[in-house]
């Protein structure tokens, strides 16, 4: 396969149509910056093969910021001798149309049909996956995934396989394999995968374990039983002297004489509480007389500043009374001048009323012209959606059926490929005078034709008839007849003459629901909540204009004078207003000032009334000659109590209470410890004897000899287990060994081309692959030896220079078997140092001169030295 020219449009960054032509045959260089379109082109490439026209996985071509591009791709190329135009349009022009020769196909037709050309198949759903490419997907590089290889290959393996003309399932349908399958089953019930045990000999090591231990664990409870024997006469004998000694009585004893002298120094802390209770109370009786003596002396004094209080509060009410008559004539003011601005505010809101109403009846007029033209054009719309509707509803094919149809036609299609596949292929190479026919047409010159059914070849000395396939074939032929047949009586039943007037039918009733549609999202817009809620608001705005031009006509006749504006009305009325208030609360204030200044006066006039009337009476004198005497009793009272609170403190510092506490607290410790430890003793005795009485019931002697007959046969089974397995090992080994050597013989074609390449890029170095086609270990000389690493353990760039080796090796296979092959190289190689990079140019080159390469670089100086041109994307057209 090789592409002669490439055109896209609408797509991505190419907004305007871009062109590549003159394509060579063999390699072709295109370099530019990054972000110039290089991956954009290789993506356009990848989406005019893999994508469906009308998959949702192309939304990724889209312009930014264009929601009505049509991305498009054109796409010349020669395969099999024949010339190709490929046109795919994605997004809002949906199509794709396939022309070789007189030859065309479209939709999901040519879709098919050039999967079926080149080797790969289509997501059933959603974007295309590189599980869907197959060889393309093998050989089309993108930019960063040169160095993985594993899936592109496992994705490619039934096409390579088919090239090699062999495949791995045909060596494992051999009668050694059978063999090898049932060794590997044998080896698997014993060892796993990695050669740890399992199954029924890692049971045997488990029970061998088990029984080793279970002979240790005996061993070690007639030891503890030895032990368990001398430590029961200690703890008996220890007991027993115990018991004599009874140490906890004379604590106990002890513990009582704490305890009395702790009672006698608690009597002294309760003497000593009550002394110091009779000396607060003394204290306190001779200070209060001692207060009211001192209060008698200051009374005097009090009388004098009562006088000077009485006269101050005199002046102060006066000058209250005068403040606040001068408030009461400033509020008084103020009252006036707020009343004229609440008149003069009123006039002007009422002219400005009169202006708003204006502006009202004017806006109401307009929306109830809007309202009358909006239900118009509603009523307009609605119409035209009833009748595309109608016209709709005529095209519409049943869905179920048209799903059938379809059905019926994808799995005729799918029929035809499977019979193509598994008919006979009767190739041919006659001189135009042989006087061969099949079924009665002559065959002349070169070609190739597939059976499905029994067929005569005419020889000039006879005929051969050529019955293909077998059962399989029958059934398909059968199948495909019942479908057709099928596919037939429902189109006649739909009265449609074919799928793709059933195909029309449907496009033209989607197009009809999306124009009813369309006119019905137009009456949503003009009429979100239907024709009644427009007509209900054509009502309310006539409603609206009739109210405005009563309200208008309601209001007063104009003033002669034109009035304030209402700001200017407002803002004096607001000053007003604030001023009023400003002198209420002056006068509330001077009110209060005249109050309280009035109350202090009354106040200090009788304070001063009360305490002379007291100071000039009788009975004073006798009064302070009580408290002078009450006051040296209280003194001697007090003297008394010192001197008795004193005498027992000394007392008690003499006992020392904390002390006696402490010994109580310790006595009584001592002696429960004591009687509790003795207890234990006694318990421990009794478990210890019951214990050994129940093991000298067991006979351990008897079974430890038990435990160690049961070890020595668990260890006999564990190591018969363990010969079988290693036996079995080593036969698999062996077999695999054979069948591997097998394997390379049918993988030599593609080992062939593997071991060309790898040579060119490590001298003296191998490839090798695996069952899987894979690259597996790469082998070359070291200092030491053959060094032999796996390829998924080598570096990055090692990995990224082999996996690029291994797409031209499988290229070279399947050109070999009569596959079409296109190379595209996405910045490949850019992980490459220089050395390497000269002899990977060597491997591209050589390539080039067996298939089509398209290389996209953004180094331009790399590629320069291969012999052809390094093109521009900007003037690559």
């Amino acid at each position: 396969m090789k592409i002669t020219r490439l055109r896209v449009a609408e797509l991505r960054r190419f907004r305007e149509p871009f062109e590549i032509t003159g394509f060579a045959p063999g390699l072709n260089v295109f370099a530019a910056p990054n972000e110039s379109g290089k991956s954009t082109l290789v993506r356009a490439i990848r989406a005019a093969f893999f994508e469906r026209h009308r998959s949702s996985g192309a939304e990724d071509l889209r312009p930014w910021g264009d929601s009505a591009a049509a991305p498009t791709v054109e796409l010349d190329f020669t395969l099999g001798g024949s010339d190709y135009r490929l046109v795919k349009s994605f997004l809002q022009k949906k199509r794709c149309e396939l022309v070789a020769g007189a030859r065309r196909w479209e939709g999901a037709e040519a879709e098919d049909h050039l999967a079926e050309l080149l080797g790969f198949e289509y997501a059933l759903k959603g974007a295309s996956g590189q599980k869907h490419w197959g060889i393309p997907g093998l050989l089309w590089v993108e930019q960063g995934t040169t160095q993985a290889i594993a899936e592109p290959v496992e994705h490619a393996a039934a096409h390579l396989q088919r090239a090699l003309n062999a495949s791995l399932g045909e060596v494992a349908a051999t009668g050694g394999d059978e063999v090898l399958d049932r060794v590997r089953l044998l080896r698997r019930e014993l060892l796993t995968a990695t050669g740890r045990p399992t199954g029924a000999l890692a049971e045997a090591q488990r029970a061998a374990e088990d029984s080793a231990a279970r002979v240790a664990e005996t061993e070690a409870a007639v030891h503890r039983h030895a032990e368990q024997v001398d430590r029961l006469k200690r703890l008996r004998d220890e007991h027993e002297a115990e018991t004599r000694e009874a140490p906890w009585k004379a604590l106990r004893e002890q513990l009582a004489q704490a305890e009395t002298a702790l009672a006698t120094a608690d009597g002294l802390q309760r003497e000593h509480d009550a002394a110091a209770a009779t000396l607060r109370q003394a204290d306190g009786l001779a200070g209060l007389l001692r207060q009211q003596i001192a209060d008698e002396g200051q009374r005097q004094q009090q009388l004098a500043t009562r006088e000077t209080t009485r006269a101050a509060a005199q002046r102060r009410h006066e000058a209250a009374t005068g403040t606040e008559a001068a408030a009461r004539q400033a509020l008084a003011a103020a009252e006036t001048r707020f009343a004229a601005a609440r008149a003069a505010l009123a006039l002007a809101r009422q002219e400005q009323t009169r202006a708003q109403l204006g502006r009202d009846l004017a806006a109401a007029r307009q929306a109830a012209d809007t309202a009358a033209a909006a239900l118009e054009r509603a009523r307009a719309e609605a119409t035209r959606a009833t009748a595309l509707h109608r016209e709709a509803d005529t095209l519409a094919v049943p869905p179920a059926e048209l799903k059938t149809l379809r059905q019926h036609s994808q799995r005729l299609h799918e029929l035809g490929i499977r019979q193509d596949a598994v008919a006979t292929r009767l190739a041919f190479e006659l001189q135009a005078d042989a006087g061969v026919a099949l079924d009665g047409a002559p065959l002349v010159g070169q070609g190739e034709r597939r059976l499905t059914q029994a067929a005569t070849l005419s020889l000039p000395g006879g005929t051969i008839t050529v019955v293909p396939g077998g059962e399989d074939l029958a059934a398909l032929v059968r199948e495909h007849d019942r479908l057709a047949d099928d596919r037939a009586a429902l189109l006649q039943r739909l009265g449609l003459a074919s799928a793709d007037e059933a195909e029309a039918r449907a496009a033209a009733h989607a197009l009809k629901s999306r124009e009813a549609e369309t006119a019905r999202q137009a009456l949503a817009l003009l009429a979100p909540q239907g024709l009644d809620t427009l007509e209900a608001e054509l009502s309310r705005a006539q409603a609206r204009r009739a109210e405005a031009e009563q309200a208008l006509a309601a209001l007063p006749p104009a003033p002669e004078a034109a009035p304030p504006a209402v700001a200017a009305a407002e803002a004096e009325s607001a000053a007003a207003e604030q001023a009023r208030a400003d002198a209420a609360r002056q006068a509330e204030a001077r009110q209060r000032e005249r109050a309280t200044a009035e109350a202090e006066h009354q106040a200090a006039e009788r304070e001063h009334q009360a305490l002379a009337a007291a100071l000039a009476a009788p009975e004073r004198a006798e009064a302070q000659r009580r408290q002078q005497l009450a006051l040296a009793d209280a003194q001697a009272q007090q003297a008394a109590a010192q001197a008795r609170l004193e005498a027992v403190q000394t007392r008690i510092a003499a006992v020392r209470a904390d002390i006696l506490r402490q010994d109580v607290e310790r006595l009584r410790r001592s002696a429960d410890e004591a009687e509790r430890a003795h207890r234990a003793r006694e318990l421990e005795v009794a478990r210890l004897a019951a214990e050994l009485a129940a093991v000298g019931a067991q006979g351990l002697d008897e079974q430890l000899a038990g435990e160690r007959a049961a070890a020595d046969h668990a260890a006999r089974r564990r190591d018969e287990l363990q010969r079988r397995a290693d036996a079995l090992d080593l036969l698999a080994t062996k077999l695999d060994a054979r069948r591997q050597a097998l394997t390379r013989r049918l993988q030599a074609p593609l080992q062939k081309h593997l071991d060309h390449y790898a040579s060119l890029l490590f001298p003296a170095g191998r490839l090798e692959v695996g069952e899987s086609l894979r690259p597996e270990v790469l082998a070359r000389p070291g200092h030491r030896g053959e060094e032999r690493g796996a390829f998924e353990t080598l570096s990055f760039g090692a990995r990224e220079q082999l996996g690029l080796v291994c797409r031209l090796a499988y290229a070279d296979l399947l050109r070999e078997a009569g596959r079409p092959t296109l190379v595209i190289l996405d910045d490949a190689l850019v992980h490459t140092d220089a050395e390497r990079l000269e002899r990977m140019k060597r491997i591209v080159f050589d390539a080039s001169q067996r298939h089509q390469l398209l290389v996209f670089s953004c180094h331009p100086a790399q590629w320069r030295d291969l012999g052809v041109p390094v093109r521009r994307l900007d003037t690559a057209g």
